[in-house]
């Protein structure tokens, strides 16, 4: 054959993948600049580590001006300390939360979260394109008013929704390195997602419970969950920023990513084999479908949680065969139907 041709047929063949890997890796490219999200960002951090011990309810008070509605829940519901109830004029009962002020453990919480936390513009953008995104594809979706930044005091508040009020707690994103963690049950897996990047993960996660509230595991086949969680996957990698790293959003390390990518039909037919997908047995099931350092019954290198890949992936497969909107593949409650309409073969 012709060298000239040879050369051609490869020029062709690099553009043809190159082509292909932009599409892929583009996939979820949208125009968010003229959605419009009415929303406000708040430091309460901030706000409430610099209270006036010496003047307490006055600022309290002032506080409270500000943040309306948040603070009682804040220091009702949040806090460890039982309920305030608005009662910010007694000093007994105000008592406790004023010495959080100065108790040393909060102080060094409070100075490493502002360390790594000055403030939130890269936090509140990031969440601001989450918003856009959601309502991109779900335009029924009632989104929050305004983000809340604030510290949980270790009490694994990462991000809630509350009378649209979207909660962070950003001390719960100070990285794998963070000594505390270690003694507040946070596994030594899950770290990787309490990371300051991954903020914008769980803002999204916590839109999604908000929208689509789950019913209790139990009584439901290894498939139903399956769907069900890889659901909010699909969710997730629909309004996260298309670069944001895949593996954060199934809390996988990236050689754990790779490795279920690679051996996505080994674990499928594993699950075929032992019978379980229409299994309800939940001792049998429930390691599959929750995160965990890995999973019994696969090789070492398997994660844990590799059901939802797998209930994500024929997710992926039901969208390219249905050419379905997200906004009507959240809503489909037959988990059967999506499994059989997917025509799904790793």
């Amino acid at each position: 054959m012709n060298t000239n041709k040879i050369h051609n047929i490869f020029y062709v063949l690099l553009a043809f993948f190159f082509l292909g890997s932009c599409k892929s890796n583009s996939q979820n490219d949208i125009d968010t600049s003229k959605i419009n999200v009415a929303v406000s960002f708040k430091p309460f951090y901030l706000d409430f580590s610099t209270l006036d011990t010496n003047n307490f309810s006055a600022g309290i008070l002032k506080l409270k001006d500000k943040y309306p509605q948040f603070l009682d829940f804040y220091l009702d519901t949040l806090l460890p300390f039982g309920a305030i109830k608005g009662q910010y004029s007694d000093a007994k009962i105000m008592a406790p939360i004023r010495n959080i002020l100065i108790y040393k453990d909060y102080v060094a919480l409070t100075d490493t979260v502002i360390k790594v936390f000055p403030d939130t513009k890269k936090q509140d953008e990031k969440i601001l394109e989450v918003l856009k995104r959601t309502k991109y594809y779900l335009p029924q979706v009632v989104l929050p008013r305004e983000v809340v930044y604030m510290e949980s005091m270790l009490n694994n508040w990462t991000a809630f929704i509350h009378n649209k009020t979207l909660g962070i707690g950003l001390d719960m994103f100070l990285g794998p390195d963070f000594r505390p963690y270690e003694t507040f049950s946070i596994p030594k897996f899950a770290l990787i997602n309490h990371t300051p990047e991954c903020v914008p993960l769980w803002a999204a996660k916590a839109l999604y419970m908000d929208a689509f509230p789950q019913e209790p595991a139990s009584r439901k086949s290894l498939l139903e969950i399956m769907i069900e969680n890889g659901k909010e996957m699909l969710f997730l990698e629909k309004v996260l920023d298309p670069e944001f790293k895949q593996n954060l959003i199934f809390a996988y390390t990236p050689e754990q990513m790779k490795w279920v990518d690679a051996n996505e039909a080994l674990i499928f037919n594993l699950l075929i084999q032992q019978q379980l997908l229409y299994s309800k047995d939940v001792q049998s099931i429930m390691r599959y479908v929750t995160p965990g350092p890995n999973s019994a019954g696969f090789p070492a290198e398997a994660p844990g949680n590799i059901g939802t890949f797998i209930g994500y992936k024929i997710l992926k497969a039901f969208e390219t065969q249905t050419h379905k909107p997200l906004k009507e593949i959240l809503t489909i409650t037959d988990a059967n139907q999506i499994f059989q309409q997917s025509k799904y073969k790793p």
